[in-house]
Protein backbone atom coordinates (compact mmCIF):
# COMPACT_ATOMS: atom_id res chain seq x y z
CA UNK A 1 0.00 0.00 0.00
CA UNK A 2 1.23 3.01 -1.15
CA UNK A 3 2.45 5.97 2.04
CA UNK A 4 1.07 9.03 1.19
CA UNK A 5 2.03 12.78 2.28
CA UNK A 6 1.40 13.84 5.70
CA UNK A 7 1.97 17.06 4.87
CA UNK A 8 1.57 20.03 7.37
CA UNK A 9 -2.19 18.90 8.17
CA UNK A 10 -0.62 16.37 10.80
CA UNK A 11 0.96 19.00 12.68
CA UNK A 12 0.56 16.38 15.24
CA UNK A 13 -2.61 16.04 16.30
CA UNK A 14 -0.45 13.84 18.36
CA UNK A 15 1.26 16.82 20.43
CA UNK A 16 -1.12 19.20 19.32
CA UNK A 17 -3.86 17.80 20.64
CA UNK A 18 -1.94 19.32 23.88
CA UNK A 19 -0.53 15.99 25.60
CA UNK A 20 1.43 17.90 27.62
CA UNK A 21 -1.69 19.84 28.64
CA UNK A 22 -3.55 16.43 29.82
CA UNK A 23 -3.23 14.65 33.34
CA UNK A 24 -1.53 11.42 31.21
CA UNK A 25 1.45 13.35 30.43
CA UNK A 26 2.00 14.49 33.89
CA UNK A 27 3.11 11.07 34.93
CA UNK A 28 4.53 12.05 38.62
CA UNK A 29 1.14 13.57 39.36
CA UNK A 30 2.75 16.85 40.30
CA UNK A 31 0.28 19.23 38.66
CA UNK A 32 2.96 20.43 35.92
CA UNK A 33 4.28 18.81 33.08
CA UNK A 34 7.91 18.43 32.33
CA UNK A 35 9.75 18.33 29.13
CA UNK A 36 10.67 15.04 29.57
CA UNK A 37 7.35 13.76 30.67
CA UNK A 38 5.94 15.81 27.29
CA UNK A 39 8.86 13.87 25.25
CA UNK A 40 7.88 10.68 26.77
CA UNK A 41 3.65 11.41 25.87
CA UNK A 42 4.62 12.17 22.39
CA UNK A 43 7.28 9.15 22.31
CA UNK A 44 4.04 6.81 22.78
CA UNK A 45 1.59 8.73 20.48
CA UNK A 46 3.36 8.15 17.49
CA UNK A 47 4.13 4.59 18.75
CA UNK A 48 0.32 4.37 19.41
CA UNK A 49 -0.84 6.01 15.85
CA UNK A 50 1.92 3.82 13.68
CA UNK A 51 0.17 0.75 13.90
CA UNK A 52 1.94 -0.74 11.59
CA UNK A 53 4.96 -0.09 13.37
CA UNK A 54 7.35 0.59 10.62
CA UNK A 55 8.88 4.17 12.08
CA UNK A 56 6.43 6.10 9.66
CA UNK A 57 2.56 7.79 10.06
CA UNK A 58 0.40 7.12 7.19
CA UNK A 59 -2.59 8.79 5.81
CA UNK A 60 -4.78 6.14 6.78
CA UNK A 61 -2.83 5.55 10.18
CA UNK A 62 -3.35 8.77 11.23
CA UNK A 63 -6.97 9.27 10.34
CA UNK A 64 -7.65 6.05 12.12
CA UNK A 65 -6.09 7.05 15.28
CA UNK A 66 -8.56 10.58 14.99
CA UNK A 67 -11.66 8.73 14.55
CA UNK A 68 -10.47 6.63 17.92
CA UNK A 69 -9.77 9.41 19.43
CA UNK A 70 -13.38 11.10 18.67
CA UNK A 71 -15.04 7.60 19.47
CA UNK A 72 -13.62 7.83 22.95
CA UNK A 73 -14.60 11.16 23.63
CA UNK A 74 -17.75 10.16 22.80
CA UNK A 75 -17.85 7.43 25.21
CA UNK A 76 -16.54 9.94 28.14
CA UNK A 77 -19.80 11.99 27.00
CA UNK A 78 -22.22 9.60 27.10
CA UNK A 79 -20.54 8.22 30.42
CA UNK A 80 -20.97 11.46 32.05
CA UNK A 81 -24.80 11.45 31.36
CA UNK A 82 -24.84 7.96 32.39
CA UNK A 83 -25.58 8.74 36.30
CA UNK A 84 -26.10 5.37 36.95
CA UNK A 85 -23.87 3.48 34.96
CA UNK A 86 -26.79 1.20 33.00
CA UNK A 87 -25.67 1.68 29.66
CA UNK A 88 -28.73 3.86 28.80
CA UNK A 89 -29.83 7.39 29.29
CA UNK A 90 -32.79 8.53 30.88
CA UNK A 91 -35.06 11.58 30.71
CA UNK A 92 -33.71 12.38 33.84
CA UNK A 93 -30.22 12.04 33.50
CA UNK A 94 -30.38 14.19 30.10
CA UNK A 95 -32.40 16.77 31.90
CA UNK A 96 -30.05 16.51 34.78
CA UNK A 97 -27.17 17.44 32.07
CA UNK A 98 -29.34 20.05 30.85
CA UNK A 99 -29.89 21.76 34.10
CA UNK A 100 -26.19 21.13 34.68
CA UNK A 101 -25.06 23.35 31.70
CA UNK A 102 -27.67 25.78 32.51
CA UNK A 103 -25.88 26.17 35.71
CA UNK A 104 -22.97 26.93 33.88
CA UNK A 105 -24.25 29.30 32.13
CA UNK A 106 -26.18 30.97 34.84
CA UNK A 107 -22.48 30.90 36.34
CA UNK A 108 -20.63 32.54 33.81
CA UNK A 109 -23.28 35.51 33.47
CA UNK A 110 -23.57 36.11 37.20
CA UNK A 111 -19.66 36.60 37.14
CA UNK A 112 -19.99 39.23 33.69
CA UNK A 113 -22.43 40.54 35.87
CA UNK A 114 -20.50 41.50 38.87
CA UNK A 115 -17.40 42.66 36.88
CA UNK A 116 -19.35 45.02 34.44
CA UNK A 117 -22.19 46.31 36.52
CA UNK A 118 -20.10 49.26 37.69
CA UNK A 119 -23.46 51.02 39.10
CA UNK A 120 -24.52 48.35 40.60
CA UNK A 121 -28.17 48.16 39.77
CA UNK A 122 -28.29 44.51 39.12
CA UNK A 123 -28.51 44.69 35.00
CA UNK A 124 -25.98 45.57 32.23
CA UNK A 125 -26.86 49.32 30.82
CA UNK A 126 -25.85 49.54 27.14
CA UNK A 127 -22.37 51.51 27.94
CA UNK A 128 -21.69 48.78 30.51
CA UNK A 129 -22.13 46.33 27.49
CA UNK A 130 -20.25 48.05 25.46
CA UNK A 131 -17.37 48.72 27.81
CA UNK A 132 -17.98 44.46 28.27
CA UNK A 133 -17.87 43.92 24.62
CA UNK A 134 -14.73 46.14 23.77
CA UNK A 135 -12.42 43.90 26.41
CA UNK A 136 -13.52 40.96 25.92
CA UNK A 137 -13.15 41.56 21.98
CA UNK A 138 -9.33 42.82 22.99
CA UNK A 139 -8.74 39.77 24.73
CA UNK A 140 -9.85 37.47 21.51
CA UNK A 141 -7.95 39.39 19.10
CA UNK A 142 -4.69 39.25 21.39
CA UNK A 143 -4.64 35.81 21.41
CA UNK A 144 -5.63 35.54 17.75
CA UNK A 145 -2.65 37.97 16.95
CA UNK A 146 -0.45 35.72 19.67
CA UNK A 147 -1.11 32.69 17.89
CA UNK A 148 -0.44 34.04 14.11
CA UNK A 149 2.98 35.24 15.10
CA UNK A 150 4.62 31.98 15.19
CA UNK A 151 4.07 29.75 11.62
CA UNK A 152 3.32 25.97 12.63
CA UNK A 153 6.57 23.63 12.14
CA UNK A 154 5.99 21.24 9.36
CA UNK A 155 6.06 17.34 10.26
CA UNK A 156 7.48 16.59 7.21
CA UNK A 157 10.41 18.60 7.22
CA UNK A 158 12.65 17.04 4.37
CA UNK A 159 10.08 16.95 2.18
CA UNK A 160 9.94 12.98 1.17
CA UNK A 161 6.57 12.05 1.99
CA UNK A 162 7.09 10.63 5.08
CA UNK A 163 6.59 11.48 8.70
CA UNK A 164 9.69 9.95 10.90
CA UNK A 165 9.70 9.66 14.52
CA UNK A 166 12.39 12.13 14.52
CA UNK A 167 10.52 14.54 12.15
CA UNK A 168 7.63 13.72 14.54
CA UNK A 169 9.82 14.25 17.51
CA UNK A 170 11.63 17.57 16.65
CA UNK A 171 8.00 18.90 16.00
CA UNK A 172 6.90 17.70 19.25
CA UNK A 173 10.18 19.88 21.08
CA UNK A 174 9.04 22.95 19.02
CA UNK A 175 5.66 22.58 20.17
CA UNK A 176 6.97 22.34 23.98
CA UNK A 177 9.08 25.38 23.31
CA UNK A 178 5.74 27.55 22.18
CA UNK A 179 3.99 26.36 24.37
CA UNK A 180 5.75 27.29 27.34
CA UNK A 181 5.11 30.63 27.39
CA UNK A 182 6.83 31.99 30.57
CA UNK A 183 10.55 29.01 29.44
CA UNK A 184 10.69 28.05 33.07
CA UNK A 185 11.13 24.24 31.36
CA UNK A 186 7.48 22.77 32.57
CA UNK A 187 3.88 23.29 31.39
CA UNK A 188 1.10 24.48 34.30
CA UNK A 189 -2.38 24.05 33.93
CA UNK A 190 -3.84 26.19 30.58
CA UNK A 191 -0.43 27.25 29.25
CA UNK A 192 -0.02 27.11 25.64
CA UNK A 193 -3.70 25.24 25.76
CA UNK A 194 -6.25 26.62 23.74
CA UNK A 195 -9.19 28.04 25.10
CA UNK A 196 -12.50 25.74 24.26
CA UNK A 197 -14.73 28.78 23.51
CA UNK A 198 -12.36 29.61 20.77
CA UNK A 199 -12.87 26.21 19.61
CA UNK A 200 -16.59 25.78 19.34
CA UNK A 201 -16.58 29.53 17.88
CA UNK A 202 -14.46 28.13 14.62
CA UNK A 203 -16.74 24.90 14.27
CA UNK A 204 -19.30 27.03 14.26
CA UNK A 205 -18.34 29.58 11.57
Amino acid sequence: MTRKILKTALLVSAAACLIAASPKADLNQDGEVSKAEFTQAAEARFVETDTNNDGFLSEEERKAHKAAKRDARKDKRFARLDANNDGALTREEIDAAGEARKAKREARRKEKLEKYDTNLDGSLSDAERTVMKAELGDKRKGRKDKGQRAERPKMDANGDGFVSRQEYMSVSEQLFTRMDANADGVLTKGEGRKRKGKRRGKRGG
